[in-house]
This record gives C-alpha cells, sequence and structure tokens, in this order.
C-alpha cells in the first residue's frame, strides 16, 4: 500500500489533474470533498476527457471521475484485493480506517508483494531440495555438487545431473 496519496478537489480543472499526476508520476487522484471520498479519477478518464474535445482547461474533474469509488479496509488480504479488482476490472483500490483514506493499493503493489513472496518460497523450495538432496546424495554414496550463484540465477546441479536455471 502507498500511504502517500494524492488528492484533489472535484471542482479543479482536468488540465490540473493532469499537471499534477505527472508531476507525481502516477496514474490516478482520489477526488475528496470535504474530507470525503467522491471519487477517483485516472489517468484514462484524463485522456477520454481530451479525446471528446472538452476544454481541459474549464471541464472539471467531476465530469469524469469514478463513483462511487471501491474501497477496503486496511486488513484485507491482497489476493482479495486482488480479486475484488479483477472482478470489478479497476486497477486502484484507495484504503480507508473509518471512512478516512490512509493509502492506495494498485494492482503493481500486489503484483510486486505476489513477486516478492514466490521468491521467498522459491528460496525456500531450492534450500529443502539442497538439503534432501545431500542428504540422499550422502546416504547413498553419490557425489553432491553444491548450488552456484551466477548474477540473478541461481543454478543447482546433483552429482552430475543437468543444471536446474
Amino acid at each position: 500500500m502507498s500511504k502517500d496519496v494524492v488528492i484533489v478537489n472535484p471542482e479543479a480543472p482536468v488540465a490540473v489533474a493532469a499537471k499534477r499526476m505527472l508531476e507525481e508520476s502516477i496514474g490516478c487522484l482520489v477526488v475528496i470533498d470535504n474530507g470525503v471520498i467522491k471519487g477517483i479519477v485516472t489517468d484514462r478518464d484524463l485522456l477520454v476527457c481530451a479525446a471528446q474535445g472538452h476544454n481541459i482547461q474549464k471541464c472539471s474533474i467531476s465530469n469524469h471521475m469514478t463513483s462511487p469509488v471501491v474501497t477496503a479496509p486496511p486488513e484485507t488480504p491482497l489476493l482479495r484485493l486482488a480479486k475484488l479488482m479483477t472482478g470489478r476490472r479497476i486497477k486502484r483500490v484507495p484504503i480507508t480506517n473509518r471512512r478516512e483514506l490512509v493509502g492506495i493499493v494498485s494492482f503493481s503493489d500486489i503484483a510486486r508483494d505476489m513477486d516478492q513472496q514466490v521468491a521467498g518460497m522459491w528460496s525456500e523450495w531450492l534450500d529443502l531440495v539442497t538439503i534432501t538432496k545431500t542428504s540422499a546424495g550422502h546416504r547413498r554414496g553419490r557425489r553432491v555438487d553444491k548450488s552456484i550463484q551466477t548474477g540473478d540465477n541461481l543454478i543447482y546441479s546433483v552429482g552430475g545431473l543437468p543444471a536446474v536455471t
């Protein structure tokens, strides 16, 4: 979850939102009025506005934001968020605690977290395989080669068998 959520007023011009997204290198803004989430506006929403020939200096964000906004509490598991996002065909979910905006989760956040989890599981699996193969090789009198790390690739071979990368 990103805790630095960039917000915008619903009456702000689309041009202001576009500039803010560009400056912050982000793809969406949460639209808030008087402390209440009113919508969410994405870079795609701004493109639609421009493609429709609207004057982006005068057209307000409220004309192009998605409302109501799908939100989730901070304790929501990432897999549940991924399922929610897939089912609703959305890429970002504001995280709220008692209606207060505390962060935002994007599909990229979920992918990054899952990648880290898979890498950790893969590492644990390779450790287990190494221990199991080493133990089995010693019991059977076979030679067991050690794992070799080359850059980002882990090469593992067991007693002359082809390496697994």
